[in-house]
């Protein structure tokens, strides 16, 4: 109440108070806000970049505050999604957090699709603002080779267009995009403007270009400067200017954005320990006094009063000593709390804690120890310690590139822009003009806004759109499915199967219909019954149970770089791997003096074939897949009624009718041929199989008699010994059922009895442990098949007093040297990040 009369009175009495007493009633409110509203940020730190379907995809989180981080306390539970390239969540993992961090992993079945899939996590509070954000990283998933040929292989499909839930970007053949420092140009008002070029088949582009009046006058040329980027400055007029770049071998024009003819234009410039800020306005623009704002994630650290004219631009310096780092955002507000101009400035953090690596080989022969001292010193040298999460990996067959995602980049960059960041550790190999003025047009171009200031100065009331979650809890309500009313008062009886045990339990609905089960004890899926009856009643049929967990955000589109990404050449470090080979094999003996031959033919033929990492596309004739158990839960979590196979497909695609008076189904308006467990069903197993929703896992539609093949879904194949015309297929869409284990089906006559609902509830993940083998006495395991690429991870190596951890462990089956990566985060926010080849970089 006290808010709302002070927004009442600030209305009226706005123009009779003083500027500055009006902008300092902002700032204390945009600092209550940021007390209030504290925001997270995550960070994943993975034992690998690339992965093949059978592999584990193993992490450790990191969550902090987002204005010191420093660990957050405010949720526990993190939610880390594996995404697929269509937009579908593939799996889920509940990651419980202690003292902001945990661990986990995917394991990526052999049964899967290959394909770019997308990790992201975050916890429910930080989706409660109108720009949620996440973190999110891609990586490619590979089919291995299942021949000689030393090729792996990402699927692409031809899917459905119903399947697509990822966003598509809409690119012409060339897209260049304007970004004016401030959010606007005004007309007669000198302004920089930021660009970037991408090519549909190219992704971001190098090109120079020239600027022209309508009437074809020369303005000024520009040229890019990195990954498609650059900048130039242009006083525009009423007309927009013309942009005319060449690519190959053909003119583009591009309009730039209309100039409004009053307002103002920002421009800040940060180097050499200085913030300068300066305003310029045309003589068009009402005379008013306004506020430049600099905040750091939310919070306002200066609030400058600048009077505008058109014949003396305002400017003020600030030493940056006197800021926080990172990322901060200056907003131009005016009395009436609207943000008249906004862009972002980098300011650099100090110095991160350095992780030294010791005691390491250029290049490990086969099975070889692996011994690594790991040295964490602060900036000035001096011991920290701690605990590091550590990967080790075979540096040939791992894909490498350099400048990657890190803690550091992750948490002091990418988390507050706008768009994917290709390389982000680019911007960060030093401090040079050049660096300084490449970041600057990437924060003008990537910039975005993470808060909105007239919400934080209480201009706009703010409602969370998420509460934070400091225990895991599955909350809900039941509603009427007749009269779609809540219903108070409603006994919930809950049946739970964890492992071999079943756990029972009641709650009661409150005056609004919500239940709320606490599961902070619970591990991994468990198969749950929850049934309602009225007080006094056996049931109540007349129920819907609503779940509230579908709160992800909205898939994405990716970038080109994301699904064309581009490795580092290992031919250098292929080259001194082979040099050692020749030193190492012909050292190698037997005890009675013969050399091993055999070994080494088998040990050089091996290497050959991991090392070519070319990528070959091929089509799969898959027309649609769906979680059926996923899909399900989904509608009834929403309150829709799905009890069949026909009723399911009907709401997933628009290419399934389903004739009820015949009960006759088609899909792309031909016969459905339904297999499932090796064998074609027969008409009868049919029916039973299309009345039992709650006994599928998924549904993959194949087109005709190329079906899908017999690697990417296990125990799929039609069996031989069926007397099937395999011929007759194309007439039919195939309709690939795969069943849940029985053991996971619970209760399932109830399944369909109203005011009944069957789920699978999700507890946390369970932390699984890597396992790394030993090789004492290597010559005993030289025909041994060890095809690691990650030979070591730990999300929890601790150091001792001085700051130092010893890593042991044993090489794979290859010679090769090693990429190591570590990253760390203390109690009181301080970053290392470390990536490590053993190979000197200017070597490859």
């Amino acid at each position: 109440m006290f808010l709302i009369c002070g927004l009442v009175i600030t209305s009226m009495l706005g123009e009779n108070l003083p500027a500055k007493i009006i902008f300092e009633q902002y700032k204390a409110k945009a600092q209550a806000f940021a007390d209030t509203y504290p925001c997270e940020k995550v960070h994943l730190h993975f034992d690998n970049t690339s992965y093949y379907v059978g592999d584990t995809i193993w992490f450790k989180t990191y969550v902090v505050l987002a204005e010191t981080e420093v660990p957050s306390s405010i949720s526990r539970p993190l939610y880390v999604e594996l995404v697929d390239q269509a937009g579908h969540i593939a799996d889920r993992q509940i990651i419980k957090l202690t003292q902001g961090e945990g661990n986990g992993q995917f394991i990526l079945s052999s049964s899967m699709l290959s394909g770019y899939y997308e990790v992201r996590a975050y916890t429910r509070w930080m989706l409660a603002f109108s720009e949620p954000r996440y973190f999110s990283r891609t990586f490619p998933i590979y089919q291995p080779s299942h021949s000689d040929q030393p090729e792996r292989s990402i699927s692409t499909y031809d899917l459905s267009p119903s399947m697509e839930k990822r966003p598509k970007k809409n690119k012409e053949k060339l897209d260049l995009r304007f970004f004016p420092e401030g959010g606007q140009l005004v007309e007669g008002v000198t302004s920089q403007v930021a660009f970037k070029a991408e090519s549909i088949n190219e992704g971001a582009i190098e090109l120079s270009g020239t600027l022209y009046t309508k009437e074809g006058k020369e303005i000024t040329s520009f040229n890019t400067l990195h990954d498609g980027m650059g900048h130039f400055e242009y006083t525009p007029s009423a007309q927009p200017a013309v942009a005319t770049v060449q690519h190959q071998g053909k003119e583009y024009k591009f309009t730039l954005p209309q100039a409004v003819p009053a307002g103002y234009v920002l421009k800040a410039t940060s180097n050499a320990g200085a913030l300068s800020v300066k305003l310029s306005c045309n003589a068009a623009t009402p005379q008013d006094t306004v506020a430049v704002f600099i905040s750091h994630q939310g919070r306002p650290y200066v609030c400058q009063l600048i009077h505008c004219r058109p014949d003396a631009p305002q400017e003020f310096v600030l030493p940056t000593r006197k800021l926080p780092k990172g990322v901060l955002q200056i907003s131009v507000l005016n009395r009436d709390g609207n943000t008249l101009c906004e862009r972002f400035v980098y300011v650099y953090p100090k110095a991160p804690l350095q992780i030294i690596p010791a005691e390491l080989k250029e290049v490990y022969p086969p099975y070889a120890p692996i011994r690594c001292e790991l040295q964490v010193n602060n900036a000035i040298g001096e011991p920290v310690s701690g605990h590091l999460s550590v990967s080790i990996r075979d540096a040939i067959r791992s894909d490498y590139q350099e400048y990657d995602n890190t803690i550091f980049t992750d948490l002091l960059l990418t988390s507050d822009l706008k768009g994917y960041i290709h390389q982000p550790g680019y911007y960060f190999t030093d401090t040079s003009p050049r660096k300084q003025e490449e970041l600057d047009v990437l924060l003008l171009i990537h910039g975005w806004r993470k808060y909105d200031m007239s919400q934080q100065i209480g201009v706009i009331p703010f409602t969370p759109l998420q509460s934070p979650e400091p225990q895991l809890t599955l909350n809900g309500r039941v509603k009427s499915t007749i009269f779609k009313k809540d219903l108070k008062d409603i006994t919930l009886s809950i049946m739970i199967k964890k492992e071999s045990e079943i756990i029972t339990g009641n709650t009661n609905t409150d005056e609004y219909g919500c239940f709320s089960i606490p599961v902070e004890n619970f591990k991994g899926t468990m198969e749950a019954v929850l049934q309602t009856r009225k007080i006094g009643k056996e049931r109540n049929k007349d129920a819907s149970i609503l779940i509230d967990r579908n709160f992800s955000p909205e898939p994405r589109p990716y970038s080109y770089n994301e699904i064309h990404p581009l490795w580092k050449p290992t031919g250098n470090w292929q080259q001194q791997a082979g040099k050692f080979d020749s030193l190492y094999l012909d050292s190698i003996r037997r005890i009675d003096g013969r050399y091993l031959l055999d070994e080494i033919e088998i040990m050089s033929k091996r290497r050959r074939q991991s090392t070519n990492m070319t990528t070959k596309i091929k089509e799969q004739s898959i027309d649609a897949y769906y979680n059926v158990r996923q899909s399900v839960d989904l509608f009834r979590d929403n309150g829709k009624i799905v009890t069949t196979i026909p009723e399911l497909m009907e709401m997933l695609s628009p290419h399934f009718l389903w004739e009820r008076s015949s009960n006759n189904c088609t899909y792309r308006q031909k016969p459905i041929c339904y297999i499932m467990d090796n064998h074609i069903l027969s008409e009868t197993e049919v029916k039973m199989m299309l009345t039992e929703v709650d006994g599928l896992a998924s549904i993959i539609i194949g087109k005709g008699s190329k079906g899908i093949d017999d690697g990417i879904i296990q125990n799929s194949k039609v069996s031989d010994s069926n007397d099937i015309n395999f011929s007759e297929l194309d007439k039919y869409s195939i309709f690939y059922l795969i069943p849940l284990p029985r053991r996971d089906v619970l209760n399932k006559h109830e399944t369909a009895v109203p005011g009944t609902r069957q789920t699978v509830i999700q507890g946390y993940t369970h932390p699984l442990e890597y396992y790394s083998p030993a090789y004492p006495t290597r010559e005993l395991y030289m025909d041994k098949a060890d095809k690691r690429r990650t030979l070591y991870w730990n999300p929890s190596v601790q150091t001792d007093s001085n700051g130092k951890a010893v890593i042991e462990c044993y090489n794979n089956q290859y010679s090769t040297p090693l990429i190591i990566q570590a990253e760390t985060l203390t109690g009181d926010g301080r970053i290392g990040s470390l990536i490590y080849t053993t190979i000197k970089q200017t070597e490859q």
